[in-house]
């Protein structure tokens, strides 16, 4: 099916990506990346492409020169390529990094790793990919890394999985090798000790349920399903408990919180969350104000599925100074309206 044969569909959602407000970011943050050479892998998922849309805004709005490379491997929005094609300054390549290496002459000053299978779904089937691309695709990414170039690696916070306590960076899980999820949890560890190990420069963030536009349509995790069901359907059908607690974050939040720590700090390791909980009961109710579509419950649960994540936020917030200013209901409704144009 082609989403994007309509052009002004198009323009909505160019709009929708390109909206990044930079007032949050100082000049000295933005500065930073001048004169950058960057590779941002898993440019199609939600943070690689909100990643390009930011760079592609300083460029536009603050003249800031930089060179991108953004590399996927399934499918990238037809809409994205076709509006970046002629900008000089991002290129885009198709490749499967769990298989093969970047050209060895390729160098650059900040890598982005954000290739991989973030959802449940996803990361259950494809777990050899999951396995290379947190630790053989890292080891060779590092050969294309500048002497002095930076490796910013997007960890999980599902590697806390077992540890019913609030989780800090200091904080440890308990899950064996035997659990559902090994595959995610395991190789994520892999990577973020490899980088400590190995890497002079490196930023490592443990990312929890950050959503927003930029999500696909096929996007399996719980608050994407609610809301293209919500779209969709005549109803709003969820499977499972309502009880279960959630602390989504919005991906402008997100990408301001990486932004700022990525200018300022190296060898650090952040959780990227909100510290606003909610239940999946809550969120379903705010969806269906927005949608104005009914709930249907059903009795069903995914495998392995965590029923409380807590996560402490306290330290990437206090190292940039930033306040998360996005709230569920704002973040759900701007994701409704952002699916609503990709799918209609």
């Amino acid at each position: 099916m082609n989403f994007f044969n309509n052009s002004l569909k198009e323009r909505k959602l160019l709009k929708i990506l390109g909206s990044f407000d930079l007032n949050k970011l100082s000049s000295k943050e933005i500065n930073y990346f001048k004169n950058k050479k960057i590779l941002i892998t898993g440019v199609s998922g939600i943070i690689g492409l909100n990643l390009l849309f930011f760079f592609n805004t300083i460029v536009e709005k603050k003249k800031i020169s930089l060179k991108i490379d953004g590399t996927f491997n399934i499918s990238l929005f037809d809409f994205v390529k076709n509006y970046f094609r002629k900008k000089k300054f991002i290129k885009f390549k198709k490749i499967d990094l769990a298989k093969n290496k970047l050209n060895n002459h390729k160098s650059y000053d900040l890598i982005f790793h954000c290739a991989g299978y973030g959802q449940p779904a996803k990361f259950l089937k494809f777990s050899s990919s999951t396995y290379k691309l947190n630790s053989i695709a890292i080891m060779n990414l590092n050969r294309n890394l500048k002497k002095n170039g930076k490796f910013i690696f997007m960890s999980t916070t599902e590697i806390y999985s077992g540890n019913n306590r609030l989780c800090n960076e200091k904080s440890v899980g308990y899950t064996t090798p035997s659990h559902p999820r090994s595959a995610y949890i395991d190789s994520k560890k892999f990577g973020e000790s490899y980088l400590i190990n190995n890497d002079r420069n490196f930023l490592i963030y443990r990312i929890c349920l950050t959503y927003g536009p930029g999500a696909k349509p096929n996007d399996e995790r719980i608050l994407n399903l609610l809301l293209l069901r919500s779209i969709n359907n005549k109803q709003i059908d969820i499977y499972g408990g309502m009880s279960q607690v959630r602390s989504n974050l919005f991906i402008d939040d997100a990408i301001n919180l990486i932004i700022k720590s990525t200018s300022r700090h190296n060898r650090e390791i952040f959780n990227v969350s909100n510290h606003q909980m909610t239940t999946i009961g809550e969120m379903v109710q705010i969806i269906s104000q927005i949608s104005g579509k009914k709930i249907k419950r059903h009795k069903n649960t995914l495998k392995g599925s965590p029923k409380i994540i807590k996560i402490s936020n306290k330290k990437i917030l206090k190292a940039t100074n930033y306040k998360i200013s996005t709230n569920l209901k704002e973040g759900l409704t701007k994701t409704y309206e952002w699916y609503s144009h990709l799918i209609r």
